[in-house]
């Protein structure tokens, strides 16, 4: 493959030079069960420690549980959705420098079962290490993650190859991925920067450099994107939305909605809602 190597136990010892982006945890919150389609110019590792629900990948649906482990190589379309009542809680690891191929064949996704939880013993302590942030984390971090490559190697029987893609800018993408995974949250410019460890001004500039968009204006954008899902697939009132997506008020909800979608949330879901398909969630009707 162009611009490829595969690589060896041997070499995921000693020679992979993967540029580590993020590692992250999501919300325990009953509300974090939906999340809006993305793709990275990197690689994703997710690990479900607990609850249940789909991946979406491509035009898959891919049933999780506990211990289940998939990566989703660069450039794919992908997101996680929970059961509402077991909310799936799980570990992200963002890695550039890699993809995942068999018979020199790129695959979209590999999907892992961990019944022994030998990755999660290495993958608990990567996070650990990278939330404590002491002296070396960068390289320990990177150390276990090769730890985990080769494991995922062993279990699938499948090739790594080294596959840089674009320059990412780490900060950029570990503040998108966060917004991505907690937009349910109430979250400001300043606590996106202090989770980046960056000036606000700064973040702002590499943000926009980045993706074209302010983390904000971003933020808004996954929050009415996952509103407008919600409008056509469920029957919770237009407050139940508001909340779950993170907004303190309707009204603010109901604001920002018209502004970006030049009608009401009301409005939207008269003209959108999927008569064809039933309610994921069976709510009351008052919006």
């Amino acid at each position: 493959m162009n611009g490829t190597q595969p690589l060896s136990e041997i070499d995921l010892a000693t020679g992979l030079n993967i540029e580590l982006i993020y590692i992250n945890k999501s919300d325990t919150d009953s509300n974090n069960w939906i999340g809006l389609k993305h793709t990275h110019h990197f690689a994703e590792l997710f690990y479900v420690t607990s609850g249940t629900g789909e991946f979406l990948v491509k035009d898959e649906k891919l049933p999780l549980q506990k211990n289940d482990v998939i990566i989703v190589n660069p450039n794919i379309e992908h997101t996680e959705i929970s059961d509402f009542h077991d909310p799936l809680e799980y570990f992200v690891i963002g890695i550039n420098g890699i993809s995942f191929v068999s018979e020199d064949e790129l695959l979209a996704y590999v999907t892992i079962k961990d019944p022994d939880r030998s990755i999660l013993l290495y993958l608990y302590k990567a996070f650990e290490e990278y939330s404590a942030k002491q002296e070396a984390y960068t390289e320990l971090c990177k150390y276990l993650i090769r730890i985990i490559l080769i494991l995922i190697v062993r279990k699938k029987h499948i090739a790594i190859n080294l596959a840089m893609s674009e320059k990412v800018q780490k900060e950029a993408a570990l503040v998108k991925n966060f917004i991505d995974v907690h937009f349910k949250s109430n979250i400001t410019l300043e606590s996106l920067a202090e989770e980046a460890h960056i000036n606000k001004y700064y973040l702002s500039h590499i943000f926009k450099k980045t993706y074209g968009v302010s983390p904000v204006k971003y933020l808004t954008h996954v929050r009415v994107e996952t509103a407008k899902f919600l409008l056509e697939s469920t029957n919770y009132s237009i407050l139940e939305i508001s909340e779950i997506i993170g907004f303190k008020s309707q009204s603010y909800f109901s604001q920002t909605f018209k502004r970006e979608c030049n009608r009401s949330p009301l409005d939207y879901r008269k003209e959108n809602r999927l008569h064809t398909r039933n309610p994921l969630i069976e709510g009351d009707s008052r919006g």
